[in-house]
């Protein structure tokens, strides 16, 4: 009987050590589950901590000391930074002049133009095409009756007759308007005989319209008031000295033969028509060697009959 109850004791020893192992082993698994870290929070609370630690009384790794030292540093740095860039543009400053450029290169070469945004598109079909026109023309006006103010010597629009102001120089419904061309501001340099403009249809530019130009037009003023008067604003100085620089007018009128292109009509046509216009500087007969012409431009539109059977 004691063997017997030794053998019972053993046995039960023996399940209770197994059951025991079987606990501690999923109370290890549970264990290193529970130590698995999420990698988001755990980011989270080191980039918080980052920027303050409560611990250490920091912001991003510095204390308050820190923090007065380096930024006063960066005071001074930018400060002294600031100042040098000062004298450096004061000093650049000093070696310009206000009137005339220091360093000339290809715009110093003779090109015709004229120096207004917007005064190289005449657009008959457009009305916003036509009003950013009309501006343009008012801002030349009023540069040159300024510079008249300013300087005597600056020439006048008074000049260019119907062309002179814009009430005159562009009328829409009338089918008129006026190109203006120039040469560009050339310190020192003056034309070795009379100088003048010729302008010209370019026909067969691409684009439509080009072949037959509907548009008759008028110099402003003439070649030979333009030879007789013109040598004399050169050479050209600068501003102050100088004023502005002589310009022509070109009154471009639409030909009444044709029709009027503004007309809506059914017998007109809804595509628009391009024709091209250059207009080149002159000195004596030939053209000024290696100038650019200027290049303007008329949008308008045509009636289109159809023709009889």
């Amino acid at each position: 009987r004691v063997k017997k109850s030794k053998r019972s004791l053993s046995f039960k020893l023996s399940y209770y050590n197994e059951y025991k192992s079987y606990l501690s082993v999923i109370n290890m698994g549970e264990e290193v589950k529970e130590k698995k870290p999420n990698p988001i929070v755990e980011n989270a609370r080191s980039f918080g901590k980052f920027l303050y630690d409560p611990d250490t009384k920091t912001v991003m790794g510095r204390g308050g000391a820190s923090w007065a030292k380096i930024g006063v540093f960066y005071i001074i740095f930018y400060s002294c930074l600031a100042g040098f860039f000062a004298v450096c543009l004061k000093v650049m400053l000093m070696t310009l002049d206000e009137n005339q450029p220091t360093v000339m290169g290809r715009t110093n070469r003779p090109t015709a133009a004229i120096g207004f945004k917007g005064l190289y598109k005449m657009d008959f079909k457009s009305t916003e095409g036509w009003k950013s026109y009309r501006t343009a023309i008012e801002n030349m006006t009023d540069a040159y009756a300024e510079a008249g103010k300013n300087n005597s010597k600056s020439y006048s629009m008074d000049n260019l007759g119907d062309c002179a102001a814009v009430e005159d120089a562009a009328i829409r419904n009338l089918t008129w308007g006026c190109f203006y061309v120039g040469l560009n501001r050339m310190v020192g340099w003056e034309p070795e005989k009379d100088l003048y403009f010729k302008c010209e249809f370019v026909k067969g530019k691409t684009g439509k319209g080009n072949v037959e130009p509907p548009f008759t037009t008028e110099m402003i003023p003439s070649e030979a008031v333009q030879k007789a008067t013109f040598k004399s604003y050169y050479p050209w100085l600068s501003k102050a000295k100088s004023g502005l620089q002589p310009v022509a007018a070109i009154r471009v009128k639409f030909n009444n033969e044709t029709g009027n292109p503004l007309v809506s009509s059914s017998d007109f046509t809804e595509e628009h028509l391009n024709t091209f216009y250059e207009c080149a500087a002159y000195s004596g007969d030939e053209k000024i060697e290696d100038s650019r012409s200027a290049m303007f431009e008329i949008i308008y539109t045509l009636p289109q009959f159809e023709k009889d059977d």
